[in-house]
């Protein structure tokens, strides 16, 4: 705690759950499985709308960008469980 903070203030913005290691792992496997579908989902769109639009339209460039963003952060929560 910080000089001139309440602990209740620093809680907030803390996860509302137990915080256990057990507890925390099993919330982090659930959010690593829940991008992984959204990624294989927008990847299995994005085949089909290329397929409809073409690689280059509009639509299709919108959900690439999309799976990009979701890659990244999937990659990101890959490095941080590798250091942990």
């Amino acid at each position: 705690m910080h000089l001139g903070t309440s602990p209740k203030k620093e809680l907030e913005g803390a996860p509302k759950s137990k915080c256990t290691i057990w507890g925390t792992g099993i919330e982090a496997s659930r959010h690593h499985l829940d991008l992984e579908t959204s990624i294989e989902q927008l990847r299995q769109q994005m085949i089909e709308l290329a397929g409809k639009h073409g690689l280059t339209s509009d639509v299709v460039l919108g959900v690439s960008q999309q799976l990009d963003k979701y890659i990244v952060m999937a990659q990101n929560n890959h490095k941080a469980d590798s250091i942990w």
